[in-house]
């Protein structure tokens, strides 16, 4: 980091001697073996870098931004850049964010210790839990601006999305209908402390929650409860326009002189010529209704098949092992209003070799109501360096 950030700062201050910004470049590593919930195991690896922009005004606001640069574990080789797109002023004790960002939809979830590359993996990859439970917002990120202060020594927090559905986050309509809000704020008391959120969005979906953060046995736990609501998005998941073709059911009398037919409309006689005698039906339209449907494709477009709230309930416990050792866990239930549920228990625990660099051991395992057959165990084990 420090041969970087030099390496940065000399190039900089070779463009103008003047010059008041900082820019700062950083990076990462990872390489690691995953076995993964369908009993596959990968070796993967992925990296970063990092460049990190900023100035301080003369009344004392900093602004800053950031870009990446990553190779990520599903990228297959493929650096994709990142960032760019929100500036931040910090300044007073507040901090603002301005561009692309996300409000707080999961309230009280505390749970979820794994990290890097077990926990790209099992949220990108074909192999990954994925459950049939429907949390969290149907989208809760785009333009907007975010608050994070502290008063009377709570911290607080507040963010707003202009329009979830923008398919760009360079620009956003400030009167859409799909805005999204959050609310959080968290209270210290002593060994103990309170947190408390809420969310809601333009489409009726809404989310509050609440966790306690505690110091016990040398280590921190925290407990965390929280309900969201959700609804079923008919533009997302009805497809119309499907047009089939039922063929009626025919029952024929046969003779030596005509074939009666008796279908579900008036009955008609045809002659040996194949000629309609009686009603003025035409025989295409005798044998051959056609109807429009339409269909519900919940599976694709969301995992809500059923109206109405979501209970989670989590717990998380870490703590240090000795000064280089740390040891974390979590366990997360979660039920829709459906009635389908799912459990995830996480466990890391993570050793510093010095230098940025460090190695670990995550496991992670899930079952209930899933999207696939891939009920089980995950585990992953290796290293990751900051440079």
């Amino acid at each position: 980091m420090k041969k970087l950030t030099y390496l940065a700062s000399a190039i900089a201050a070779g463009f103008s001697a003047n010059a008041v910004a900082d820019v700062s470049v950083s990076g990462s590593g990872n390489a690691a073996y995953i076995s993964d919930a369908a009993g596959e195991g990968n070796v993967t690896v992925g990296s970063s870098v990092d460049f990190g922009l900023s100035t301080t005004t003369a009344n004392g606001i900093t602004i800053s931004t950031g870009l990446s640069i990553t190779v990520t574990v599903d990228g297959d080789g493929a650096a994709t850049p990142g960032g760019g797109q929100s500036l931040t002023f910090a300044g007073d004790g507040a901090t603002v964010v301005v561009g692309d960002i996300s409000v707080a939809d999961t309230p009280g979830s505390v749970a979820g210790v794994i990290g890097g590359a077990l926990a790209e993996n099992e949220a990108s990859l074909g192999n990954g839990f994925d459950t049939d439970v429907a949390e969290a917002f149907g989208d809760d990120d785009g333009m907007g601006v975010s608050l994070s202060t502290s008063a009377a020594g709570a911290s607080i927090s507040v963010a707003y999305v202009f329009d979830t559905a923008a398919t760009s986050n360079s620009m956003s309509n400030v009167d859409s209908t799909n805005a999204a809000s959050s609310f959080g704020v968290t209270v210290p008391m002593g060994d103990f402390s309170l947190s408390a959120g809420v969310a809601s969005h333009d489409s009726g979906e809404s989310a509050v929650g609440g966790s306690v953060s505690a110091k016990v046995g040398g280590g921190t736990l925290k407990i965390g409860y929280g309900q969201q609501t959700h609804i079923l998005d008919a533009s997302a998941d009805v497809t119309t326009g499907f047009v089939t073709t039922i063929r009626n059911d025919i029952t024929t009398a046969v003779n030596s002189s005509n074939i009666t037919a008796a279908v579900n409309v008036p009955t008609a006689t045809i002659d040996q010529t194949g000629s309609l005698v009686g009603d003025a039906v035409n025989l295409a339209d005798i044998l051959d209704t056609t109807v429009a449907n339409t269909f519900a494709n919940t599976a694709s477009a969301q995992d809500a098949d059923l109206a109405g709230d979501t209970s989670v309930f989590s717990a998380a416990y870490s703590m240090a092992l000795d000064a280089d050792t740390s040891f974390a866990t979590s366990y997360k239930n979660a039920q829709d209003a459906e009635g389908e549920s799912y459990t995830q228990f996480e466990v890391s625990i993570s050793r510093s070799l010095g230098g940025g660099a460090s190695v670990y051991i995550d496991m992670a395992n899930i079952s209930g109501d899933l999207d696939d057959a891939n009920d089980g165990s995950a585990f992953g084990f290796g290293t990751s360096v900051s440079f």
